[in-house]
């Protein structure tokens, strides 16, 4: 007979619990780790069909793919649907515009952007009257008005280093232009300026020019010789340094204009005497003081050039936005105001109370203040609005120098004339001068590391903290062993 085995199977049922435990213990890890990785996977495709702008950041150091506040205000208030059409081949399309237009278009449940392929449609571009335009180009679409931006012109570049460092800055203009591509869109009645020939008046530069075009304002020239009347569809009209006199006709269809509420941007050229164009400026209690100013101050005038003058920007819709930028006047008159009735005047830009008027003007001998110079703040530039009835108020901007046109002035306070300027001319012309967004640089700014704390962070990181490590690490060792 056999014997029974008692310890063994003692043993067996000793051991039994032990594999159960072990058996759940495992299946409850199975199940953890796959609910952890179902979960993992669950907050990626969650995350991931998020909008890029929660997910992603844009750490350039220019803010390449942020968005201004500027334009989500007009993104925000949009009511059309807006389509923008990339034109580029697959494989070939810029990263930089792909991930911008991700982002812009996310701004607004009524925008989105679709990337066509030339080689693939080559005729679409024809239905916009685009065949022309650049690959890489963007069509801006809503309903039936539409808008090239050229590739060429998502960047500008910006030579005022170049004759020091040899070198430009390419930057991207992206945001400005789509920003106005929408507007233009999205409006269909455009102002239009008038700028008035035949008295030997500067043109506008073509940066000047390109500025209106940004800000949706159509300009064309008129000459007053030939013209009956200013046309109806003018949102104003500008003077630019006439070199000889205005006609009593010429100011008579002016004055026409102005009663009509008409808005006129004056800006004088200051070796010139124009008395048929004073007398109209006087009936809006404007005049000019004989002579030129000079500054006495030596924050508000050029290094060097005393009468190179940077007048206080004063507060005003026109100068909204300036921002932090200077303005240069050089050769500038003192503009006098007397109170007319039915007529406000406010300054746009003023000299120190260390200003003085040099009364002999181009013939003076010193820029230096002499006895009888009369001293004091002076304005040169003013906005003047003259109610004509309830409905009606003509408007006009009087630039007591006309070098404010010049470009190489414009650099030298880096572009602020040509702000202040677009900032009269959108304030004219009925337009929202916020429109205008700054173009971000695409260089990178290279760290510089002084060689002594080179020598030290390389010499942290790859001795001191490694040599940390092992021996932490051989500590630990050692004390687990004796225990």
């Amino acid at each position: 007979m056999k014997k029974f085995d008692i310890k063994g199977a003692a043993e067996r049922l000793k051991g039994q619990p032990a594999s159960k435990a072990a058996f759940q213990n495992g299946a409850m890890a199975s199940v953890l780790t796959a609910v952890v990785l179902a979960a993992v996977i669950l907050v990626n495709l969650l995350v991931g069909a998020l909008p890029s702008r929660f997910t992603q950041w844009d750490m350039s150091q220019s803010g390449l793919y942020s968005i201004s506040d500027t334009t989500k205000d007009l993104l925000n208030g949009l009511e059309q649907d807006v389509t923008f059409y990339y034109m580029a081949q697959s494989g070939y399309e810029s990263d930089s515009v792909v991930t911008y237009l991700d982002r812009y278009t996310q701004q607004s449940s009524h925008l989105n952007w679709e990337q066509i392929d030339p080689a693939v449609n080559p005729t679409f571009a024809q239905q916009y009257n685009a065949q022309n335009a650049s690959e890489g180009s963007i069509i801006v679409v809503c309903g039936e008005r539409s808008k090239v931006i050229d590739a060429y012109d998502l960047y500008t570049y910006d030579y005022s280093n170049y004759y020091t460092t040899g070198s430009y800055e390419v930057l991207f203009d992206g945001e400005q232009q789509l920003t106005s591509a929408v507007y233009y869109v999205t409006t269909s009645d455009l102002p239009k300026l008038y700028a008035l020939t035949g008295h030997g008046e500067q043109s506008l530069s073509y940066d000047q020019q390109n500025a209106l075009t940004m800000q949706n304002i159509e300009l064309e020239e008129l000459s007053l010789v030939s013209a009956e009347s200013i046309p109806e569809d003018a949102a104003g009209v500008i003077i630019a340094g006439p070199t000889v006199d205005y006609t009593a006709d010429d100011v008579e269809l002016l004055r026409t204009y102005l009663n009509g509420g008409g808005k006129l941007l004056l800006l004088s050229d200051t070796s010139v005497n124009t008395p048929n164009l004073k007398a109209l400026l006087a009936e809006y209690g404007l005049s000019p003081m004989e002579g030129l100013v000079v500054e006495g101050d030596a924050s508000h005038h050029a290094r060097g050039y005393n009468y190179y003058l940077l007048p206080d920007v004063q507060y005003h819709e026109a100068t909204s936005g300036l921002d932090d930028l200077y303005v240069l006047l050089p050769y500038a008159q003192a503009i006098q105001t007397t109170e007319v009735e039915n007529v406000t005047v406010d300054s746009l830009l003023k000299t120190s109370s260390s200003a003085y008027v040099k009364s002999a003007g181009y013939d003076m001998t010193t820029t230096e203040k002499e006895e009888g110079d009369l001293e004091g703040s002076f304005d040169l530039a003013v906005a003047a609005t003259k109610t004509i009835d309830e409905d009606t108020e003509a408007k006009l901007v009087w630039i007591n120098s006309s070098v404010i046109l010049d470009q190489n002035m414009n650099a030298l306070v880096g572009g602020g004339n040509d702000q202040f300027l677009l900032g009269c001319m959108t304030w004219l012309s009925g337009q929202d001068s916020g429109i205008l967004i700054a173009a971000k640089s695409l260089s990178s700014e290279v760290l510089t590391v002084p060689a002594a704390q080179a020598s030290l962070w390389g010499n942290l990181t790859t001795i001191v903290l490694p040599v940390i490590c092992l021996v932490a690490g051989a500590a630990i060792t050692i004390k687990r062993r004796r225990q």
